[in-house]
Formats: C-alpha cells, structure tokens, sequence
C-alpha cells in the first residue's frame, strides 16, 4: 500500500469519491455506541482515519488499530497517539477471546482471500453483546461508475470479494441489528457502500 494511501481519498478532487468515503466514515463514527469507555477495535485501521474521528467524538473509549500494512500503522501512529495500534493478520489476530466492546471493520473485507476467517476472528474476540460494524462496497455499481468516470482498470484489482447484505449475513453467526445503504438511503442495488452492524449474544 502507498504512504497516506486512504488519506488521497478522503481528501480527492473527485466529489463522487470524496462524498461516498466521507459519508461512511461519518455513518460507521455515528454507529458506534456512546457511554463508559468502551474497549474498541479497527481491524485493518490503515492510517488511522476512523479512529481519529470516533476519538473527536468520543475520547473517554480505549481505541486499537490492527493493519498488516507497517507504513500505514506508522501513519496511524503518528495521527492517534493515544491508540495502541498492532501489525498482523485479520485471519489470526493477537487478542484473547471476548476482548473488545465493538469491533470495526470497513472497506477491509473485501481485500481479503480467506474472509470468512477474518469474520470469524472477529466475532472471537468480540464480548457477548458486543457489536461488529462493518462496511463494504457494492462491486458491480463501484465498476460501472469507474466506467463512467473513464477510470483504469475498472475492477479494483484487489477486491477479491463482493458482498451483498443478504450473503454477508450468511457469513457471521451474529445478529443482524442495522443496515444503512450510502451515499443516500436507497436499496442497496442502486448504493454505492453498505454499512452494516451485528452483535453479539449475551
């Protein structure tokens, strides 16, 4: 990955790009419940971003980034000092069972060969009702719109996944609580993002 990868997207010249990111950056921050500190997690943090801005919103929690990627935990370093941020895999994470109030997961999924591993992962070391948020890209709307667009190659080239709301609920044992279709409140066939929150059972 690119130093300050994610950083050119929520900071792109192209409205489309800058909407949609900023969009579900302010969905999954508004998502995540409010209260005594909670222990939360961003698994696959890249640099940083999400947590930064929950942080603004809600200091009182403990915040832990996990990234394979060591330039962008670096970045994510720099930009939370108050994190502890971690380098490994999502399909085999360094934290014990029932570890963390609310897991995040967005845009990351769908990077990843062995996905169902990295859910399961998540729901591991997630406490009984805890909750899983986790946002992913609608891939046949995102290709047509970089057709449009005239952007090369029209397939993100490391999306090895796609999802839909119906077959990423197939893919965890938690409950599905909320669904939220971005840039605007239309069925998911006609959305660029899906954002999604699970939890767990007492």
């Amino acid at each position: 990955m690119p130093k300050d990868h994610m950083e050119e997207l929520y900071e792109s010249k192209n409205p489309l790009v800058l909407i949609v990111h900023n969009k579900r950056l302010s969905t999954v921050i508004n998502l995540v419940p409010k209260g005594a500190g909670l222990r939360i997690l961003d698994a696959g943090c890249g640099e940083g971003q999400l947590i930064e801005r929950i942080h603004q919103r809600s200091p009182e929690h403990q915040y832990e980034g996990l990234d394979i990627t060591p330039v962008a935990l670096e970045s994510a370093q720099k930009r939370c000092s108050y994190a502890k941020f971690s380098e490994g895999d999502m399909c085999a994470m360094p934290y014990a069972d029932a570890s963390f109030d609310v897991v995040l997961c967005s845009e990351v999924l769908e990077h990843i060969h062995e996905y169902k591993k990295a859910i399961a992962e998540c729901e591991r070391i997630l406490k009984p009702g805890g909750f899983f948020i986790v946002s992913f890209p609608h891939e046949s709307l995102h290709t047509f719109c970089r057709f449009l667009l005239g952007r090369r190659p029209l397939k993100v080239p490391d999306h090895v996944n796609a999802f839909t709301p119906r077959s990423f609920r197939q893919s965890t044992q938690l409950s599905s609580i909320k669904q939220k279709q971005l840039p605007f409140p239309l069925p998911f066939f006609l959305s660029l993002v899906c954002v999604m929150v699970f939890q767990k059972s007492s």
